[in-house]
């Protein structure tokens, strides 16, 4: 459980400053906490299993405008022995929030469709709550999220691997093996006009001298039941059922460490000659709201990555990794591994 003594609203801008009004609004902390969780981990900060620790998210007032405003907030767990493990995270955090509030405004005809607002967080000390009264009631107790992590050097897998992407500092090294990439390209490519994908399988690997854990994507299983349409995939139960099969049938004790799917861009800008496919802003790979609600709601841990499998203009794919970092789905960089460079 996490603790919040603070309600949260966001006051909402016109471009030029110009009061909009202020919103309520009910924040997903979950993805902080399991990033701060999975960081401290990472670190040697908390053990793997750690059920039952106590957690607090406070507001980090700004700088310079004070308390109700926020510059950040601030997720804490009880850590080792008596002291606390905490992430910051920006305001950037509250920026789907911000979107989702703002089609009230263009309802109302305050705010043009596509216009650009801007919006500051506001947190005030919540009510004290009244004790329950005594009776008959469920105790829920939380149970620890297994986490298998097998024991490994990273440097062997740093010297086979090659960067792709722009690699930054919080993010979890992840390896994916160039066969895996070819894979997505080729049923990419052969799905045509509609969207495919899978599932991403592999380890979680620790380094214990570092300390780091790193992610090894080990294989893809083709989603071959999911129902997909020229912009929209959606995972069937048959999915599922296909994937834990293909895990228990290759018995290397993989577990799921994300999803791949396809963008037919070449589909979607048929009618733009090539040259201006390959610049237009849907061949760089992008998540969108319905990738990013499949996402929180199937692979919520931190380690968990999405691959987007981009067609444009002659069957050329191109791919980009996302992520978690601090709370948000982000695109990252990964080491490639196989293939001319190694095994």
């Amino acid at each position: 459980m996490l603790a919040n003594p603070y309600q949260y609203a966001l006051e909402m801008f016109n471009d030029d400053g110009t009061p909009l009004g202020q919103v309520p609004v009910d924040v997903d902390w979950e993805p902080a906490r399991e990033w701060t969780r999975f960081l401290a981990i990472r670190r040697g900060e908390l053990p793997v299993a750690e059920a039952g620790r106590a957690a607090t998210v406070q507001p980090v007032w700004h700088g310079k405008l004070g308390e109700p405003y926020l510059g950040g907030f601030r997720v804490s767990i009880s850590g080792n022995g008596a002291g606390l493990v905490a992430g910051d995270f920006p305001i950037t955090y509250f920026a789907g929030l911000a979107q989702a509030a703002s089609s009230q405004f263009v309802e109302r005809g305050e705010l043009k469709d596509g216009e650009y607002f801007k919006y500051s967080v506001v947190a005030f000390p919540r009510p004290a709550e009244r004790p329950a009264a005594p009776g008959l009631g469920l105790t829920a107790e939380e149970i620890a999220p297994v986490l298998p992590l097998v024991e490994t050097p990273l440097a062997g897998f740093l010297e086979r691997g090659v960067p792709a992407g722009a690699l930054e500092a919080p993010d979890m090294p992840v390896f994916i093996p160039r066969q895996v990439l070819e894979e997505a390209a080729a049923l990419t490519c052969a799905a045509g006009e509609r969207e495919t994908g899978g599932i991403l399988i592999g380890h979680l690997r620790r380094d214990a001298g570092l300390p780091e854990i790193f992610a090894e994507v080990t294989a893809q299983v083709w989603a071959e039941h999911t129902e997909g349409s020229t912009t929209r995939l959606t995972f069937t139960a048959q999915t599922w059922t296909a994937v834990q099969a293909a895990i228990a049938l290759r018995r290397r004790g993989e577990l799921y460490l994300g999803f791949w799917h396809s963008h037919p861009v070449q589909e979607w800008c048929k009618t733009c000659p090539p040259e201006k496919q390959r610049a237009c802003s849907l061949a760089k790979g992008f998540f969108s709201a319905d990738d990013q609600a499949l996402f929180r709601a199937i692979f919520p841990r931190a380690y968990s990555v999405a691959l987007v499998a981009t067609v444009i203009a002659g069957d050329e794919v191109k791919h980009t990794l996302f992520g978690w970092r601090q709370g948000l789905v982000q695109p990252r960089g990964y080491y490639l591994i196989g293939g001319d460079h190694g095994a």
